[in-house]
């Protein structure tokens, strides 16, 4: 049931691209979004080292990767969203010839529907459109589905998908 109280403002989200000194933290929101999409996972000692240490070496490449913060008042990141830049093979037409694969979108709770997870996703859309990309994917979660939809993406664009992975067993 809504309540008829307003919500308390929420200020506009600072977006800003993350460097490697933010991985700690990119890290702890990287555990807050997968552990709350499988809240009985057996959670892996370590992981939060093992992941800031990925997330540091990588954010200086940003050939390769790009991360941005959502940042609101003093309280901290609030959201975070993370691009994998790939190279397509050369065409012998005008088609740009890079993709971005959108990963890891996520708002913290006491952020969501104050705008964070749009101003996160028209960062990344600006930057795919920047750099000449042809297209943008990404796999939604059931909650995030209509941020995407809302921002033109569709179901509709023709790729596939075959799964290696199920859980704790291969295919």
């Amino acid at each position: 049931m809504q309540s008829d109280q307003p919500r308390d403002p929420v200020p506009d989200p600072r977006i800003r691209l993350a460097v490697a000194a933010d991985a700690p933290v990119l890290a702890a929101l990287r555990f807050e979004f997968r552990a709350g999409l499988a809240p009985d996972a057996v959670i892996e000692p370590g992981f939060h080292e093992r992941c800031a240490v990925w997330m540091a070496a990588r954010l200086p490449r940003e050939e390769l990767w790009s991360c941005w913060i959502a940042e609101a008042g003093s309280g901290g990141p609030s959201g975070t969203v993370w691009v994998q830049w790939l190279e397509k093979l050369p065409n012998p037409t005008d088609e740009p010839e890079r993709h971005a694969y959108v990963t890891s979108l996520y708002v913290r709770p006491a952020a969501r529907n104050h705008g964070v997870g749009s101003a996160l996703l028209k960062a990344v859309l600006a930057e795919c459109a920047a750099r000449g990309c042809d297209s943008v994917f990404l796999w939604p979660t059931p909650r995030s589905r209509s941020l995407y939809l809302r921002h033109g993406f569709s179901a509709e664009s023709g790729l596939l998908e075959h799964r290696l992975w199920q859980g704790s067993v291969r295919a």
